[in-house]
């Protein structure tokens, strides 16, 4: 998995772009046409003096434009007819389900053994989150949970075949041509 890891500056454009201050980013994996970031990775598992925190969603959608385009497709009924495809046809069936479980897989990548071994041991229900849930951390590995989550996923690692229908149903360049981050600052 690429990603490069945030600015200053970075940080304070996804603020303005989510609104409100981003938490366990590790870094930006997908920019925009106007170098924007879109699509940020999130850290599965944080920690402090208190409680250990797991968080499923990997990659985070950011872009303000991408956003609003992927809600009006939900809007639509779109999770819904893809879960509906999910059980008539047995081949995206198998693919949305390969998507949920590689995703899973490079989730735990990103945790250290040692923090694995201690989530196994003193979390069992926290590690069974980021070792067993899909995209976003969907629990049913035939489910969608958020269109959004799956175009972050496709734009991140490209492959996630929700997430590339996202993009042909959008039939729409995947940046605003007016560059509205740029008008945030």
């Amino acid at each position: 998995m690429n990603y490069e890891r945030l600015t200053d500056e970075e940080r304070q454009i996804i603020a303005l772009q989510l609104g409100r201050e981003p938490r366990g980013v590790l870094g930006i994996s997908c920019v925009c046409h106007h170098g924007f970031p879109q699509v940020i990775v999130n850290r599965p598992v944080s920690t402090d003096l208190a409680e250990v925190r797991v968080f499923p969603t990997l990659f985070w959608l950011t872009c303000p434009y991408l956003r609003k385009e992927v809600a009006q497709l939900e809007g639509q009924g779109l999770i819904g007819e893809f879960e509906k495809r999910i059980q008539t046809d047995p081949l995206f069936a198998e693919q949305v389900k390969e998507n949920h479980l590689s995703y899973a897989k490079m989730r735990l990548d990103l945790i250290p053994d040692e923090v694995q071994a201690r989530l196994k041991e003193d979390y069992p229900e926290r590690y069974k989150v980021l070792s067993e849930t899909g995209v976003g951390g969907v629990r049913n590995l035939e489910g969608v949970k958020c269109l959004h989550m799956h175009l972050a996923d496709y734009l991140a690692r490209g492959e996630n075949v929700i997430g590339a229908e996202v993009i042909r149903l959008l039939n729409k360049p995947l940046y605003c041509e007016d560059g509205q981050c740029a008008k945030e600052l």
